[in-house]
């Protein structure tokens, strides 16, 4: 029998198309320990954390749900080193500019089975946005839904609910300082 080589060829050119986190790590790769110095034991900090598995489908009517105001979602990954490096970022952004009407969204691409470690990682970090789990896991399907081509990958939505911006760590690091800039711009009046 033979089998069809064409999907598995899509996801060689994906992954060497771009550099940064394509793909997933080998199956016995440890993650660091992605915990900030500064943080504290997570404690009762589970409760403010929220974290949801999510298809195509159900995404659009997130970012329907949050029209009128400036949303910054964080695609990312724990396997992702840039992207556990930056998180912390993405946390400040929220604390800053929640109240200037910035709606933060992170979507773990970690396999669903990975859920109880995403969580950990969320809780550890405070992340007390929104936060999704791709139901597809890590793979073409996730990155074809989301419409992004690597991780980390930052999207910004204007108030009408337009893409109005994206940084992609794929080719390169991402300039934080830009992205700040940008939240900063969109939120003006």
């Amino acid at each position: 029998m033979k089998t069809d080589p064409r999907p598995l060829l899509l996801w060689l050119i994906i992954g060497a198309s771009t550099s940064g986190c394509a793909e997933a790590p080998p199956e016995s790769a440890e993650s660091p320990d992605p915990r900030p110095p500064a943080i504290a034991p997570a404690e009762d900090r589970s409760a403010q954390v929220s974290l949801e598995v999510i298809d195509a489908a159900a995404w659009g009517a997130v970012l329907q749900r949050h029209r009128g105001k400036v949303v910054l979602v964080d695609f990312w990954a724990t396997w992702c080193g840039p992207c556990v490096k930056m998180f912390p970022h993405t946390v400040e952004l929220h604390r800053r500019f929640a109240d200037e009407g910035l709606v933060v969204i992170s979507v773990s691409l970690d396999d669903p089975d990975e859920e109880a470690a995403v969580r950990d990682f969320l809780v550890r970090h405070r992340a007390t946005f929104e936060n999704y789990l791709s139901a597809y896991g890590v793979g073409s399907e996730t990155f074809e839904a989301f419409e992004i081509d690597a991780v980390p990958h930052f999207k910004i939505y204007d108030r009408d609910g337009v893409l109005a911006e994206e940084f992609v760590g794929g080719s390169g690091p991402i300039d934080l300082g830009q992205l700040d800039r940008a939240v900063e711009g969109m939120l003006s009046p």
